[in-house]
């Protein structure tokens, strides 16, 4: 590989992890949920224009509801 290439990968492969990450857009949160009783169940909720951090942040924020014994939420 010649070296300007090499130049031209290494500089893709840093800047895509900024491109990815300050993209907004919406994402789907899924959270699968059980009570003490042992019933099942499962939410999703729409988090729009959303960048993946706030989004992954607003997502886990939802595993703090009460109702719930078990409660596990992800992307």
């Amino acid at each position: 590989m010649k070296p300007s290439n090499m130049i031209k990968t290494a500089a893709i492969a840093l800047l895509m992890p900024v491109l990815f990450t300050a993209c907004k857009k919406d994402y789907v949160c899924t959270c699968d949920s059980e009570n003490a009783l042992g019933v099942s169940s499962t939410e999703t909720y729409t988090l729009k224009n959303q960048t993946r951090i706030d989004a992954n942040d607003a997502c886990e924020n939802f595993e703090k509801d009460n109702n719930w014994e078990t409660r596990n939420c992800h992307l």
